[in-house]
């Protein structure tokens, strides 16, 4: 049976090149491509991939509160994050929302592929690029966490407000993009100032890009 795979990256051209490789196997299907959080959380709801293949660097939604929702609705999903140089709070937190393969964008094609069948097989897989960031980052947190994480002092809807005004959204566009009602935003915000010290949207956007929410 073929494995169903479907890729959340940010650029065209990383979705491309694993497009390209995965559509030349016989041994899996590519079922979609999304090219931001939300996207890939409510493709991935309709389609169930047996694997996802998602960049730590997701517009729209972290690639942390992404996996928690795909996982939360299908638990036998398997998530493998694609890592360059994100903070070792989130690689951390990826593990800890579930995902069980973690390896580097710049991997080679043999390593990938072993990953997704690890996975499958319902094994953890680590990238030997990876494996001592990982493991010191959840050291750390279990014997000294950050009073500054963004995963362990903020709500998933927080974080998400965080992104966005980090992406440039003005507070009503934040608003309109969730759902949500310009007041509930606004609440969203301040509570994010008073729980870190923060200044306003600058200082929003210095400390989303020091936790790996956003690029600078």
């Amino acid at each position: 049976m073929r494995s169903r795979v479907m890729v959340m990256a940010r650029h065209q051209l990383l979705r491309a090149g694993l497009a390209s490789l995965l559509q030349s196997r016989q041994d899996v299907e590519l079922v979609a491509q999304a090219g931001d959080g939300q996207e890939g959380v409510r493709l991935a709801a309709r389609l169930q991939p047996d694997v996802v293949l998602m960049d730590m660097q997701l517009p729209g939604l972290n690639s942390v509160d992404a996996t928690q929702r795909i996982l939360g609705t299908q638990a036998n999903c398997r998530v493998i994050c694609l890592a360059a140089e994100e903070p070792p709070q989130m690689l951390r937190a990826a593990l800890q929302a579930g995902a069980r393969g973690m390896i580097s964008k710049d991997c080679s094609a043999e390593e990938l592929m072993r990953a997704i069948e690890a996975v499958l097989q319902r094994q953890l897989y680590i990238s030997p690029a990876l494996a001592d960031a990982a493991v010191i980052a959840c050291f750390e947190a279990a014997s000294a966490p950050s009073a500054r994480d963004a995963f362990v002092r903020l709500t998933p809807k927080e974080r998400e407000v965080v992104q966005l005004l980090a992406e440039g959204l003005a507070t009503k566009q934040v608003a309109s993009r969730l759902g949500l009602s310009y007041k509930t935003v606004a609440t969203h915000r301040e509570h994010v100032v008073a729980k870190l010290g923060l200044r306003g949207v600058a200082d929003i956007t210095r400390y989303a890009i020091r936790e790996g929410l956003v690029r600078p």
